[in-house]
């Protein structure tokens, strides 16, 4: 993709982000011949085309990559040699899909899972506790834990400017004690 925007995008304090006119491109996809998984950096480029016509004209026989699934992330997991920026990626999409049956519902349809409570853990563990963003996700983490004083916590060491307004929320939705996974921005511009 040579250019995207995120006008009419939607952000969720997990880090999800619905934008249409920014689709992902990413770094683990679905092979449709091998029905493998494979990560973006390790596939060699052979040619450049410049979008889907010309791809088809040049390389009728290449089929396009399919997006990951839930079952992609579980396979992925499983990696040996997984470096931790990996497995980052692959645990915070999982939580995307985990908090998908939830999102933006008045009323939780469903708690945390067994499996969503250990890749939760997981994450607290290899997040860079020196990074605004890994902080923010552990500060959401906590609250969707119910854990709120600790996510409150963590939300005070956030100083960065860009995270002003999701800090502003969350810490709401804390001092209410609302684990819920609800839209917390909409860019209209």
């Amino acid at each position: 993709m040579s250019s995207g925007n995120t006008f009419t995008a939607q952000f969720w304090p997990d880090g999800f982000m619905k934008a249409p006119m920014m689709p992902e491109m990413p770094p683990l996809f679905h092979c449709p011949s091998c029905e493998e998984f494979i990560w973006r950096r390790d596939c060699k480029e052979i040619d450049e085309v410049h979008g889907y016509d010309e791809m088809k004209e040049k390389y009728p026989e290449v089929q396009s990559y399919k997006d990951p699934t839930i079952d992609t992330f579980m396979l992925a997991l499983e990696e040996k040699g997984l470096t931790k920026g990996r497995e980052g990626y692959i645990r915070t999409k999982l939580m995307h899909f985990f908090n998908d049956e939830n999102r933006d519902s008045e009323i939780p349809i469903s708690q945390p899972s067994d499996m969503q409570i250990e890749n939760y853990k997981r994450l607290l563990v290899i997040a860079n506790k020196n990074d605004a963003n890994d902080t923010m996700l552990r500060a959401e983490i906590y609250r969707e834990m119910g854990e709120y004083d600790k996510s409150l916590e963590l939300l005070e060491k956030v100083k960065d400017k860009d995270f002003a307004t999701n800090v502003l929320v969350l810490k709401e939705l804390c001092k209410n004690k609302d684990s819920r996974v609800m839209e917390i921005l909409r860019r209209e511009d």
